[in-house]
């Protein structure tokens, strides 16, 4: 079947072959990804236009040569899930990783304070969460590295200044992260594996919320921003909404907690086995020892379940809070 490729796909190839930049790259196969015919003559270039944009966006999330010291942007995924807070200058965002964690990032009254990405664990109930402060989006010289650290994250939280325009930040981050191939996703928005972006989860904070002219701002950008994405108030000052935040971090990330339990034994509460939601009982097994997604038979279980003690299949969905007891 013949592609029948249309003029608008053409000149967006055209642009691809002609840019000189990794975002020029980008936002021109974007648009060939979005314009292309979708029907059979065209699903062997679908898969080579999305395979390409995958070695585009490895390329931008590979860190800069050194002199072979550290690479501050490769960051190691830790805790319960990785969530990067991201903003233009002064929006907040050490203020934010200090509050919340209590890690030393550099706070300063000036632009483009942070240089380099800060990491510090946000606590929740009895979950750990890695939370990293990364320098300004729109600082030109480590936006490659910065927007690669983007790529592989779980959860981006937008600090957006109510001392200052918040509507015009949001709209200037978007602008950023669509150049750079990115997207946001809105509430209820499942991602689009063929879509031409890279989507991520986002909570939408409105920060410096103790000062003075704060609500205005902060009702301009619920009504403009509201409908689409969660917006919570934040003040690193007062505590403003910060135990708030912890809890809809562990929400957004979409996670459950297990416990186990021995046949004689109390459920450690104190260290959760922690999986995505849908997770099954075989899966939360396997994360205990690799040894047991083979063995286990069934589990007993309390929580979800429609009795205490329920014997339930390798394949019964877990619940947050939900204790198991494994049997062989």
């Amino acid at each position: 079947m013949p592609a029948n490729l249309t003029p608008q796909y053409k000149e967006a190839e055209q642009r691809y072959r002609q840019a000189k930049s990794l975002p020029a790259k980008v936002a021109a196969l974007q648009e060939m990804m979005a314009v292309i015919p979708k029907h059979k003559g065209t699903d062997h270039l679908r898969a080579d236009l999305r395979a390409r944009m995958s070695r585009l966006m490895e390329e931008v999330e590979k860190p800069q040569a050194t002199s072979g010291g550290p690479q501050p942007f490769s960051i190691r995924k830790e805790g319960a899930g990785q969530v990067l807070i991201i903003g233009l200058p002064n929006s907040g965002k050490s203020e934010l990783l200090n509050a919340l964690t209590g890690a030393p990032a550099k706070v300063g009254d000036y632009p483009f304070t942070t240089q380099v990405p800060m990491v510090g664990m946000l606590p929740f109930e009895n979950v750990l969460f890695q939370l990293v402060d990364t320098p300004a989006l729109n600082d030109k010289d480590i936006q490659t590295r910065l927007f690669g650290l983007l790529r592989n994250t779980d959860l981006l939280l937008v600090a957006l200044d109510l001392s200052g325009d918040p509507v015009r930040e949001m709209k200037e981050i978007n602008d950023l992260l669509d150049q750079w191939g990115y997207s946001l996703l809105e509430t209820g928005q499942a991602i689009d594996e063929e879509g031409a972006r890279i989507q991520k989860p986002a909570i939408l904070i409105a920060n410096k919320t103790d000062l003075e002219g704060a609500q205005q701002r902060y009702t301009e950008l619920q009504h403009r921003y509201g409908q689409r994405f969660l917006i919570l108030k934040v003040s690193c000052m007062d505590g403003t909404g910060l135990e708030t935040l912890s809890e809809e971090v562990f929400k957004s990330l979409n996670k459950v907690r297990v416990y186990t339990k021995s046949p004689t034994g109390q459920p450690d509460y104190d260290t959760p086995i922690v999986m995505a939601r849908g997770s099954t009982t075989a899966d939360a097994a396997e994360r205990l020892h690799r040894e047991w997604r083979e063995k286990l038979k069934y589990a007993l279980l309390w929580g979800s379940a429609k009795f205490d003690g329920q014997r339930v299949g390798r394949d019964y969905v877990l619940s947050d809070g939900d204790v198991i007891e494994l049997h062989g």
